[in-house]
């Protein structure tokens, strides 16, 4: 007897958990639709079309990428080229954003790609050659750019740079050119130390901070302080903290406006994000329902070179229709509002965050690595 009962109850879950992949393969074939790349560095196809229409509607648009390909940036330069934004916030801090921004406007392109090679990854994710040139699209369009984000370990020898070319303080100038050498010393290519972790960086800091120097010094030397600290704790959920008080700060400048966000896909679920945090999405998402506008989240995954959809395991239900090298997007709203009516049940945790924290999945066939310049 025990044993049928046990012979019934695997075969209760079995026919359940067959129910419910059957349910989201359903709902998922009727709610996607692919695009293409077409030859004017943009898109085409009922996917695309769908998306552009999405996006048209939203206050805000975020975008929650795979880091460090040439695809994403692709796909961002074709959304801003064809709708119009206001602002656009990435996850760099501001200074470094000011600098990379006056340079493109004011150096000759020898110049700029000079200064480019000789600041490598001081630049942050803008060191890869596509996402510069995503960034230099958007200066040109003139939409504002925010930064929202603690300053990057690799960036202090740059902020130092253009603080010393700005101070008017002659012992000031004097330290921040003993900083810039004593940085460049440390070898932060094999990430063994930082500059910013020395008993030198911390006594420069004190005496910098004894002197008499201009408000805007003042503000990008306690920034680096705090973002000495951040790295020091190590704490995920302090850096998202600081992330949001960066955006929620400049809300007067961006409530009334048109957005795009574009951050790691951890960063923009609507809900709880995939690290179990409520993070910069949430805010976004909730600013914009307190003032009746909506946010649209897309997250973007792909195939890496050499991996095969069945790599992808946890986004297999959805890579099921893939059958060409286009592009696929999926609505997932029908999937969370099955969810919500307790229809559907995923099991995994974080695509369940994902299916109820971003509207649209975005596949990218292969993921193309991208390409660095400088050191």
């Amino acid at each position: 007897m025990k044993k049928t009962k046990l012979l019934i109850l695997s075969l209760f879950i079995a026919n359940f958990s067959y129910a419910q992949t059957t349910l989201m393969d359903s709902l998922i074939q009727k709610n996607y639709s692919s695009f293409k790349k077409n030859n004017n560095n943009a898109f085409e196809g009922k996917g695309w079309t769908t998306l552009q229409d999405e996006m048209s509607k939203s206050n805000s648009v975020l975008l929650g990428e795979v880091h460090f390909s040439d695809e994403v940036p692709y796909f961002t330069n074709a959304v801003i080229n064809n709708i119009k934004f206001d602002n656009y916030f990435q996850e760099i801090d501001q200074y470094t954003i000011n600098t990379i921004s006056t340079k493109i406007k004011s150096l000759s392109p020898a110049e700029l790609d000079k200064f480019r090679n000789e600041s490598g990854s001081a630049l942050s994710f803008l060191q890869g050659e596509s996402e510069f040139d995503l960034f230099k699209n958007i200066v040109q369009q003139n939409i504002k750019l925010y930064g929202a984000d603690q300053i990057n370990i690799f960036s202090d020898g740059l902020l130092l740079s253009e603080l010393s070319k700005q101070s008017k303080n002659a012992k000031a100038k004097e330290i921040y050119k003993q900083m810039i050498a004593n940085s460049a010393a440390f070898d932060t290519k094999n990430n063994t130390t930082f500059y910013m972790f020395s008993d030198d960086f911390l006594a420069k800091m004190n005496a910098l901070s004894a002197l008499n120097l201009s408000a805007n010094e003042k503000e990008q030397l306690e920034e680096l302080k705090l973002s000495k600290e951040l790295y020091s704790n190590r704490i995920h959920r302090l850096r998202v903290q600081y992330m949001k008080h960066l955006v929620f700060e400049k809300l007067p400048e961006w409530k009334d406006k048109k957005n795009l966000f574009k951050f790691g896909a951890n960063h923009l679920p609507k809900g709880e994000s995939l690290m179990e945090v409520f993070d910069i999405g949430n805010l976004v998402s909730n600013i914009e329902e307190a003032n009746y506008r909506k946010s649209l989240h897309i997250m973007l995954i792909g195939k890496q070179k050499g991996e095969t959809l069945a790599d992808l395991d946890q986004f297999k239900s959805f890579l099921t229709v893939v059958k060409d090298d286009n592009w696929y997007a999926y609505d997932l709203r029908p999937l969370k509002q099955a969810i919500s009516k307790k229809k559907l049940k995923v099991e995994d945790l974080a695509l369940e965050r994902i299916i109820k924290g971003y509207d649209y999945l975005v596949f990218i066939p292969e993921l193309t690595k991208a390409t660095d310049r400088g050191k």
